[in-house]
């Protein structure tokens, strides 16, 4: 990951709150984060779909996937699968929305028959840096370093902020705050 990149995705995240009126420690909807960014948001069950594709996509592997983003003239439309828990589906979204939002270009784009573009296979570079954004935005560090230092379990920040624990748990030890709450405890 380039060099204050994790910076640079608190300070978006702190500013995508204050362009929607929000607090640094309020929690952001990404379906709400997308509209103000003009990106579409659809279940894949809400696509016209051929029945062939909604079939392969809802019906035999809807384990295979999470969310595709899809740009057509001038527009990103995030697809996600309605079949994964809403914690994940929100997750999937940030993720999508991080790569819109840092321009990422993927290393392979694929024309669907009916000519829409389907954005795919980013770099692992860029994987990551959606993944670190994508998490910054729902679960800023200062979240984090006001309701843990309160005492609060990752559980119930998770749920509050409508994440799963996993993901909470994961901010919490890769932003280094808890190492940082319990220096502050045993310096007094």
């Amino acid at each position: 990951m380039r060099r204050g990149f994790k910076a640079d995705a608190e300070r978006r995240s702190a500013a995508a709150r204050e362009a929607l009126g929000l607090t640094p420690t309020d929690k952001l909807c990404p379906w709400q984060y997308a509209d103000s960014l003009g990106v579409l948001v659809y279940d894949a069950n809400q696509l016209d779909l051929e029945p062939e594709h909604a079939t392969q996509l809802l019906v035999r592997d809807p384990d295979s996937w999470d969310g595709m983003t899809l740009f057509e003239e001038g527009i990103h439309l995030v697809v996600l699968n309605p079949s994964r828990p809403q914690t994940r589906r929100t997750a999937t979204l940030m993720h999508e929305l991080a790569h819109i939002i840092l321009g990422h270009v993927p290393a392979e784009v694929t024309v669907s028959p009916n000519g829409l573009v389907l954005l795919s296979d980013y770099s692992v570079e860029q994987e990551e840096e959606a993944d670190w954004l994508g998490a910054a935005l729902l679960l800023p560090e200062v979240v984090l370093i006001l309701y843990r230092g309160q005492g609060i379990s990752a559980e119930a920040i998770a749920q509050t902020f409508g994440v799963s624990g996993q993901l909470c748990n994961w901010r919490c030890r890769m932003t280094g705050v808890e190492k940082r709450l319990a220096f502050r405890q045993r310096t007094g």
